[in-house]
C-alpha cells in the first residue's frame, strides 16, 4: 500500500471510532496534513511537530490488532523520514548512520 493510501485507510478507520474519543480531531487533522504533504500540495515544515503515532499508540494499546497503530505511525515516520531536515531528524531520535 502506498503512502497516500495508507493514509486514507488510516483516516477512515479513525472516522469509524467514536467522536466523543478527544484525540480523534486531532489526529484526523495530522493525518490530512500528511496527505497533502505527500501529494506536494503543501509545505512539509510542520512534520516534526506530529505526535499522531505516538497518540494513537497510547490510546489503542491493547485494542484490536496492533494495524491502525503500526500504519499511523509509519505514516508518520516515512513523512518525516523523506521530508525533514538531518537536524530535525536528529532531534526526533529518527536519525540514521550510513
Amino acid at each position: 500500500m502506498d503512502i497516500i493510501a495508507s493514509i486514507q485507510w488510516a483516516a477512515k478507520v479513525i472516522e469509524s471510532l467514536p467522536s466523543e474519543l478527544p484525540w480523534r480531531e486531532s489526529v484526523l487533522a495530522q493525518l490530512s496534513y500528511c496527505e497533502v504533504v505527500a501529494k506536494g500540495s503543501e509545505s512539509p515544515e510542520r512534520l516534526e511537530t506530529l505526535d499522531m503515532g505516538w497518540i494513537v499508540s497510547r490510546e489503542l494499546d491493547g485494542y484490536e490488532s496492533n494495524t491502525l497503530q503500526s500504519t499511523v505511525s509509519s505514516i508518520q515516520y516515512e513523512l518525516q523520514q523523506s521530508h525533514l531536515s538531518y537536524a530535525a531528524k536528529v532531534r526526533l531520535g529518527i536519525h540514521k548512520r550510513i
